[in-house]
């Protein structure tokens, strides 16, 4: 899926084992579509890890929108300082929250892909060979291994939208503040091990060593919202 829009807000994350369905209804049921029906927000995604995820990873979460001006909007701000009493009672079982506003660099897919990959920079310094501007020239290289579907790379911001927030001040109910990506990339695919194959490829080419600041997670896509999707309700 072409990434719409020229922002996305990314998220990682867990949550206690005992929350986790009613985590996932709150989500496709409630938060996606709170999120989907303010301005300029365009499309919303949920993943989950595939089999053997750690629990802190198990969620990947992104929410693409016009640009990145709308992670900071009057009416957005409103609702994160509004949650409602189900938003509070999930974040308050969030665990490792990861959430950062990116700029999109490079998006390039055929279709939606049901499987994703995701590789997160965490650290400040970034070798050069691993910049986004470095990264972006192999996407169309990777579009050609079989059964990868799309390829996108992201930019992340420390300093934008990071404000205290009242879901912000839930989600770190469990002793962790938000994580920040310095970048990220994000690979569609057929099956889990045609993702595998992409990723050894990127390792390969840009010598990439999964470490505390370097974490590559497998996911399965679990569900996608429109505006469309709203309008149809």
């Amino acid at each position: 899926m072409g990434l719409l829009g020229s922002a996305v807000l990314v998220n990682w994350g867990g949550i206690v084992e005992e929350k986790e369905i009613e985590y996932n209804e709150w989500h496709s049921k409630e938060h996606m579509p709170e999120r989907i029906s303010l301005p300029g927000f365009l499309r919303g995604l949920i993943a989950v890890g595939i089999p053997g995820t750690h629990f802190n990873h198990k969620y990947f979460m992104m929410y693409e929108a016009e640009r990145k001006e709308v992670f900071t909007s009057r009416k957005y701000l409103e609702r994160l300082n509004n949650p409602t009493e189900w938003t509070k009672v999930i974040l308050s079982n969030y665990l490792s929250p990861s959430r950062t506003i990116c700029s999109v660099i490079s998006s390039k897919s055929i279709g939606v892909g049901g499987y994703l990959s995701t590789i997160r920079f965490l650290g400040e310094n970034i070798p050069n060979n691993h910049n986004v501007e470095n990264l972006k020239f192999f996407v169309p290289k990777m579009l050609k291994l079989n059964g990868v579907t799309g390829m996108h790379i992201i930019l992340g911001d420390s300093s934008y939208g990071q404000m205290n927030t009242e879901e912000k001040k839930y989600r770190s109910s469990q002793g962790l503040n938000d994580q920040i990506v310095s970048e990220a990339i994000i690979i569609e695919g057929l099956n889990y091990l045609s993702l595998e194959t992409a990723i050894n490829n990127l390792k390969n080419k840009y010598s990439l060593k999964e470490s505390n600041d370097l974490i590559i997670n497998y996911y399965i896509c679990q569900n996608i919202l429109t505006q469309q999707d709203l309008l149809n309700k």
